[in-house]
Formats: structure tokens, sequence, C-alpha cells
């Protein structure tokens, strides 16, 4: 793993709000089994991953700062700052 884990989330018992949907090519992303907030080396940005049961990453979003990422997760989600581990 080329990246830090700086905050991850479980969303089994979460729903989404429905108010974005994420697409590769054309293909709808299934809904995630877990968000995570990683940071690569020598970037100053975070991604925000959504991951399935496997812990494959379904896609990201990239944001200045972790609170940017955990807004994101927020409105998606309703994950609140304290959800996070």
């Amino acid at each position: 793993m080329d990246y830090k884990i700086v905050k991850e989330i479980s969303l089994k018992s979460i729903s989404a709000t429905g108010k974005t949907k994420h697409f590769v090519g054309n293909r709808e992303v299934e809904t995630p089994s877990k968000l995570q907030i990683i940071q690569y080396p020598n970037d100053d940005g975070f991604y925000l991953f959504y991951l399935d049961d496997g812990a494959a990453i379904l896609t990201d979003t990239y944001h200045n700062s972790v609170e940017g990422a955990m807004e994101q997760a927020q409105w998606e989600f309703n994950v609140r700052p304290e959800e996070w581990s």
C-alpha cells in the first residue's frame, strides 16, 4: 500500500442519501461497503475511497483537506465526524 489511511468507516448500517451517483465509464458504481480517507506520500490532498465488500476501490473523490472529504461523506451518507475511526 503506497498511501496512509487517515480515517475509515464501515457503511454496513448506513444508507446512502441518494444525493449523488458515481460512474466508471457508463456503469453506475455499486453502493460502497466502506469509506476511507487516504493520503499519498508527497501529496497535500486527500482522497475519499469508496470500497466494496472485498475492500476493492470502486471510485474516489479528491479533497483539499480531511474535513472536505468528511463533509462529502456526510453529504452522501450522513456520516457524522465522530463516527469515523
